[in-house]
């Protein structure tokens, strides 16, 4: 039995223990003290922290001189397992904003389409596939009970630094690419450089893939043209996206989108005293301009 796209005995066995472990964790700590709270979701941040080590003792990690990359921030749910307690311990708003929106939309995305899980074996002693929904079941449902609880609170008015977390994410995973390569630990597919592909392409920092039918041509949309050539030397012209910084817009329009739409739930009665003041300036402003005129 394995895990396969949208059917199968695995696949929605994992999505109701998903589902289960979510609406119970939060009718758990409802009556909960602050305190106990703050130590059940580090508990659990915790425990995916010291999985994403553990691994190694177990296949098909066991064995791999290069299995080390596995326990790197190597893409954004990776780092997010190895920061997220420190940043849920932290005082920093910013951050935890970050935690939240990102964790809570990388996980969900990870779960309902679990990409590295595909076709894995989904028996009950299947450690990889129990691994990757553990973490992935953890870096959603930590961050939204850190809200739901009450142990932060959102401020939509800070989430265009959503975006510009991101991006230092991915700046952070283009460097340990990087090292990784120069080490010897991860090799390219090929040595054609101007092919996206030749790259594991994680979080696609080198340029975005086909993950969904249309994906390509969605993102490149928001992407100026000179972001997507080599602007100088011997190769200049040749088509390839500038590492990173052809996500700029992107990360605004889809991760900042995104946040905010799930945003509202939380924050629409902030959103709504806004508008009321909003409302009421241009209205006073107006009547005075108007008055003046008189």
């Amino acid at each position: 039995m394995t895990v396969e796209l949208f059917k199968g005995f695995a696949y929605f066995f994992y999505m109701g223990i998903f589902i289960l472990f979510w609406v119970g964790s939060v009718l758990f700590l409802k009556n909960k003290s602050e305190a106990f709270k703050r130590r059940y979701i580090a508990s659990i941040l915790f425990f995916a922290l010291i999985l994403h080590f553990l691994k190694l003792l177990f296949p098909p990690y066991f064995g791999d001189d290069t299995a080390i990359r596995k326990i790197t921030p190597e893409n954004i749910c990776a780092l997010s397992t190895l920061t997220f307690p420190f940043i849920f311990l932290s005082k920093n708003r910013t951050l935890k904003d970050y935690m939240f929106y990102v964790g809570v939309l990388s996980g969900l995305l990870a779960v309902i389409i679990p990409i590295e899980a595909l076709e894995k074996d989904a028996y009950i002693f299947a450690f990889d596939t129990i691994r990757f929904y553990v973490h992935h079941i953890i870096l959603t449902v930590a961050p939204f009970l850190m809200v739901s609880s009450g142990l932060h609170q959102l401020n939509y008015h800070r989430l265009y630094r959503v975006p510009l977390m991101f991006l230092t994410v991915l700046g952070i995973i283009l460097i340990n690419e990087i090292i990784l390569i120069e080490l010897g630990i991860v090799q390219m597919r090929n040595m054609d450089l101007f092919d996206v592909e030749s790259y594991r392409n994680f979080s696609m920092i080198f340029g975005p893939r086909e993950i969904f039918p249309g994906a390509v041509n969605l993102l490149s949309f928001f992407v100026p043209t000179f972001m997507t050539k080599i602007p100088f030397g011997p190769f200049a012209g040749q088509i390839k996206y500038w590492p990173i910084i052809w996500m700029l817009i992107p990360s605004y329009v889809f991760v900042g989108g995104l946040s905010f739409l799930l945003s509202i739930f939380w924050e629409r009665k902030h959103m709504k005293t806004d508008i009321i003041n909003i409302t009421e300036y241009i209205k006073k402003n107006l009547f005075l301009e108007r008055s003046n005129k008189k």
